[in-house]
């Protein structure tokens, strides 16, 4: 017997759609690529002027900060605009954990050492000998980074959404968990899922699109697309286009700064 959860659960008709005269425009993982950013949005914001008269989305699936060279540029250039897009930005686990970090959960302290320090030096603190495992250093990171952040910076990460939808696509960071209806997921799975969800070839609602989990290149299954294709690793930046029942890759740009390997 079906658990009753399962009974709200109405699958998505195949081939999955976007509304009529929508474009949509997504990306993965950024961490600290404003190269990267700056191209894709160029490269949105050509495309819009060269087909006028639709709907225009682009949307960055989370994780803007961390690890790569240019977190503070990367946030600020996603609080502005894309000239003739409508733009969106999903809130990631590495956003989430930089603001438990500043309110001073310490359980956080774990996002030093998973780029949280690359982040930090963005903002303009010194990070030079400090040890993400020493609890004086770390307070004292602290102290300087909320002295240095910009409050618009931090509102902008605070409250971004955790995820967004148009036609058959749901467009999350992580992915979502098999068997709950998308309307009933919990925030810590769809920033956070990875073992309960991407082995899984259930559909859900919509069709998961989402980054998180760093991949080779762009993975299309039946019931989700990955688009995390390493940046921070020194992969690339990888943007999907969704038009009408079609989904293909738009642009994966390599990444041109050096790669960073902490744990993701």
């Amino acid at each position: 017997m079906l658990h009753p959860m399962q009974n709200r659960i109405v699958p998505f008709t195949l081939p999955p759609r976007v509304p009529a005269g929508t474009s949509i425009i997504a990306f993965g993982d950024v961490h600290g690529h404003l190269d990267l950013v700056e191209d894709i949005l160029g490269q949105a914001a050509a495309r819009a002027r060269a087909k006028p008269g639709g709907r225009h989305i682009v949307i960055s699936l989370g994780d803007l900060v961390d690890r790569g060279p240019d977190s503070r540029g990367v946030v600020a250039r996603l609080m502005g605009e894309v000239p003739g897009c409508e733009l969106f930005v999903i809130r990631g686990n590495h956003e989430t954990l930089l603001m438990s970090f500043l309110k001073g959960d310490p359980d956080a302290t774990v996002w030093l050492k998973w780029g949280g320090l690359e982040t930090i030096r963005s903002y303009g603190v010194d990070t030079e000998g400090a040890n993400p495992a020493a609890a004086g250093d770390i307070e004292d990171l602290r102290a300087q980074f909320r002295e240095k952040m910009i409050p618009a910076h931090f509102d902008f990460m605070r409250t971004r959404p955790l995820s967004v939808s148009f036609g058959d696509y749901f467009f999350v960071h992580a992915g979502a968990r098999p068997d709950v209806p998308l309307a009933e997921q919990k925030e810590h799975d769809l920033i956070w899922i990875r073992d309960e969800f991407l082995p899984s070839g259930k559909l859900f609602e919509k069709k998961i699109v989402h980054g998180h989990t760093p991949v080779d290149e762009a993975d299309f299954r039946s019931n989700r697309i990955n688009l995390d294709t390493g940046a921070c690793y020194g992969g690339t930046l990888t943007a999907a286009i969704f038009e009408g029942d079609d989904a293909r890759v738009f642009a994966s740009l390599p990444a041109r700064s050096p790669a960073w390997h902490p744990q993701k």
